[in-house]
């Protein structure tokens, strides 16, 4: 079996190793080394990115306690290979796992909410809770974990036999294995994982919510740890200082106070909005009545309406065919497209929109349809649909 280096020299960034094995794969080349420095994926924390013998190392992970690197390239030699890690992935990797471990102790022991699962993504780490936290709650907790990373409490990794972790105060389930991996903060915390940690609870550094929602009936919480968040800590600085900069005050308070007020007068503007655009909807229907030309068993107009969508043109195509024997041509343009509506009340006979429209349709290469009372669908916009759609439109008003 391979000797796992990393479990006791989890920092060492290079190493010079033998190959064991090497055999062709969907991937590349597979191979196992006498010992490695490279971490298997597992356990929500993925591998670091490196090399063996100059080839890129694209993946990691074990295999019934074997563990196997896949290559792009197969290596030039197999005795004295030199492996190497990205470091900086890899010191990434402890603080964000290490950090883990201590929220979730930390949530157990203060509001007994267990960690169903942990994940250490490339951007932002999560884990989800068996049951939501309060904003008070959140709070209680980044206090504890900040005490906790403040102490530099020692971590140590440590194997034991599946019936000696039995009889050890082991937060959460042990997965069944021959050899079980303890990972032992001192005085705080003893969990089963097979991750790589640092080696006092100092070198987390800072840990930081970044986000939470509700996902499946668990509390997912995001946070980042060290490097991560500290960097997320200087671009948030950076965001308020723009923002207050923006809304013209000095502090964080001021900004919440003058964004509630803003978001308050944007929904009082919203409803003004749509009562003033229903109010010009209805004078924009007066005009179209008023400018209507007689045709057969009612009137008709045609119109191009500017800045409407379908929904508010549906609307008033319902209103006047309502209260009018009216029939409706009406365009909008909407970007590349030129929408088309053509409707009519039931007691007008003699046009069939959706006869009318679907050999319009389909000679202009747009899509819709319709029935005897409405007809729509859109088209590519061009002058030419333009002038095609109000031509069709005038040929009825004319008979």
């Amino acid at each position: 079996m391979t000797e796992r280096i990393f479990d006791d020299a989890p920092l060492l960034g290079q190493l010079t190793a033998n190959i064991t094995s090497l055999e062709p794969c969907p991937q590349g080349f597979r191979v196992t080394l006498d010992q490695t420095i490279f971490f298997p994926r597992g356990g929500g924390q993925p591998c670091e990115a490196g090399s063996i013998d100059g080839c890129p190392v694209t993946d990691v992970y074990e295999e019934e306690g074997q563990i196997f690197h896949i290559l792009c390239q197969q290596p030039a030699h197999r005795q004295g290979v030199e492996c190497r890690i990205d470091l900086e992935g890899r010191r990434d990797h402890m603080q964000q796992h290490s950090g883990q471990h201590v929220i979730s102790a930390a949530a157990q022991q203060l509001f007994d909410n267990p960690t169903l699962i942990a994940r250490i993504e490339e951007e932002t780490s999560h884990i989800e809770f068996a049951q939501p936290m309060t904003e008070e709650q959140l709070a209680a907790l980044q206090l504890r974990v900040d005490e906790v990373v403040a102490q530099r409490l020692p971590i140590r990794c440590t194997y034991h036999t599946p019936e000696e972790a039995a009889r050890l105060p082991v937060r959460g389930k042990i997965t069944p294995h021959e050899r079980i991996r303890l990972v032992d903060i001192e005085g705080f915390d003893l969990n089963a994982c097979g991750g790589t940690h640092c080696p006092d609870t100092g070198m987390i550094g800072p840990v930081r919510w970044t986000g939470s929602k509700m996902v499946r009936g668990a509390f997912r919480l995001y946070f980042r740890a060290g490097q991560r968040a500290l960097a997320d800590s200087l671009e948030k600085d950076l965001r308020q200082l723009r923002l207050g900069a923006l809304l013209e005050v000095e502090s964080g308070p001021e900004a919440e106070e003058k964004i509630t007020a803003l978001h308050t007068r944007a929904a009082f503007l919203e409803e003004e909005v749509r009562r003033l655009r229903q109010q010009l909807l209805e004078a924009e229907g007066d005009a179209l009545v008023h400018r209507a030309r007689p045709t057969a068993g009612g009137v008709a107009a045609y119109r191009l309406l500017e800045g409407w969508n379908n929904k508010e043109i549906k609307a008033l195509c319902d209103r006047l065919t309502k209260e009018h024997p009216i029939l409706l041509f009406l365009a909008c343009r909407q970007g590349e497209d030129l929408s088309l509506m053509v409707c009519q009340p039931k007691q007008m006979k003699g046009f069939h929109p959706g006869q009318q429209m679907k050999e319009f349709f389909s000679s202009h290469g747009g899509r819709g349809g319709g029935s005897a009372l409405l007809a729509q669908g859109m088209v590519p916009y061009s002058p030419q649909a333009l002038a095609d759609f109000e031509a069709l439109a005038h040929s009825v008003m004319e008979e």
